[in-house]
């Protein structure tokens, strides 16, 4: 059984290959953030498992297929209930993983789309949503929602002030280095919601894509993207 990392002390990030999931511990129960491509549901409930615990509920920061394509069955093996903005949570309950999109610019961000992304079905296992929030609702454990559209128009964050942790989504990457999510479906949006994010207070800083940042994340991601 895969036993997840940890990142901080009740925070854990699940390795789903191309993409992390995270458990978080809270007073509401074990939180998970994202369910990976389908398949990966079941990955994240081992994780769960390996700690000794049950997936409480599930936070899915977007449709897109590695963060939404693992909730049906990640729902289904925990009987746990999902939470997401409504703007992407109608897309997961018709099993549409993909709007329009466009690559942000440079020749890595092409090469990633065409290899990595291009290829990916559009089409994920439809999944039920027991809950919509938008910017600054609560979910379970305390977290609060960022509507951080752009990378996808229903796109959310998560701010955990009582840790002072931000769930980043793919609002951008840290893979290797902080930066621009590899698509986009409207740039400016995005460059708005990066803004907001760099304002939180956060120390630490957990992306879809990359390594945490511990310690000292608003300063990083207000020096890379604050200005924007």
């Amino acid at each position: 059984m895969p036993r997840p990392d940890p990142v901080l002390p009740g925070l854990w990030s699940v390795d789903l290959g191309a993409v992390n999931a995270f458990l978080a511990e809270t007073p509401d129960g074990l939180v998970a953030v994202d369910a990976g491509s389908p398949g990966d549901g079941a990955r994240v409930a081992d994780a769960a498992r390996a700690l000794g615990r049950e997936v409480a509920a599930v936070v899915v920061t977007h449709h897109h297929p590695d963060h939404a394509g693992g909730l049906a069955e990640l729902l289904a093996l925990t009987g746990a209930e999902a939470w997401m903005h409504p703007l992407d949570a109608a897309e997961v309950r018709a099993g549409n993983g993909f709007r329009p999109y466009r690559v942000t610019s440079g020749l890595v961000n092409l090469v990633v789309e065409r290899l990595m992304i291009r290829p990916v079905s559009p089409v994920i296992p439809p999944a039920e949503v027991a809950h919509e929030v938008t910017d600054g609702d609560e979910v379970p454990g305390g977290l609060v929602a960022v509507h951080a559209q752009g990378h996808s128009a229903g796109q959310i964050a998560l701010w955990w002030p009582d840790r002072r942790i931000l769930f980043a989504a793919d609002a951008c990457s840290n893979l290797p280095v902080l930066g621009y999510s590899v698509v986009h479906e409207d740039l400016d949006e995005a460059r708005r919601s990066l803004t907001k994010l760099a304002a939180l207070d956060a120390d630490t800083a957990v992306f879809g894509h990359g390594k945490p940042l511990v310690g000292g994340a608003a300063r990083r991601l207000r020096e890379r993207f604050g200005s924007e």
